[in-house]
């Protein structure tokens, strides 16, 4: 299925973002998209995320289907699974789920959770779903100070589980300092280190819908 799965290098990056501007940029080409997380915690009452990319995608019900992962506490799922709460189980499984309630569809966009490597189980990590679903794959990243190595080791860990990078997002995040003085300088660096991923700067903005251009491009990108 042609698609993208959009992680990131860690948590509070904006990945919710630049998924939900990717699911109103193919709807607004005339595509039917299913945008789904299937992975969500700290879902309290409601996974939050999940309901903002479903939305996006013109059909909330992706949000609360069944035969995803949610949990209340906000922690990566494997450290839930520990202290007793529910396992996000088989992987194959989990893909196939997303799978079914995205056919139909044109497109599929998926929202990791957290960073790369947040632990899914005892052995597998969120890189582990994506190379499982087999979609292209958007690296969402602050463009702040520590961005370089948190990306590179990003990519490492994916190209391991021979997932393919298409783009990079340096994004914008709120908190950031106004003087950080990497972000002049962050995406030249990384394109040297890093020559076939494009690297795409998101200017600062107050919603998803000001994304509009960074979609635009991401989806030239990708073929989408």
């Amino acid at each position: 299925m042609k698609g993208a799965f959009v992680t990131a290098t860690g948590t509070g990056v904006g990945k919710t973002w630049i998924a939900t501007a990717l699911a109103t940029a193919c709807l607004d080409r005339g595509k039917h998209v299913a945008a789904i997380k299937p992975i969500e915690t700290g879902a309290d009452p409601e996974p939050r995320d999940a309901l903002a990319l479903a939305r996006a995608s013109g059909d909330e019900s992706l949000a609360s289907a069944a035969g995803l992962y949610r949990a209340k506490e906000p922690l990566a799922p494997y450290a839930i699974q520990k202290r007793g709460g529910p396992a996000v189980g088989s992987l194959r499984s989990l893909a196939k789920r997303i799978r079914e309630l995205a056919a139909g569809a044109d497109y599929l966009i998926v929202e990791g959770a957290g960073g790369v490597l947040v632990p899914l189980d005892r052995k597998h990590t969120m890189a582990d779903l994506a190379a499982e679903l087999d979609l292209q794959t958007v690296l969402v990243a602050r463009d702040a100070l520590g961005v370089l190595s948190y990306t590179l080791t990003a990519v490492e860990a994916l190209r391991k589980r021979s997932v393919s990078v298409r783009a990079i997002v340096l994004n914008h995040v709120e908190r950031d300092r106004a003087d950080d003085l990497s972000r002049r300088s962050n995406a030249e660096v990384l394109t040297d280190y890093l020559p076939r991923i494009p690297i795409i700067r998101a200017p600062k903005v107050q919603s998803p819908s000001g994304l509009g251009s960074v979609a635009s491009q991401l989806l030239n990108i990708l073929k989408i």
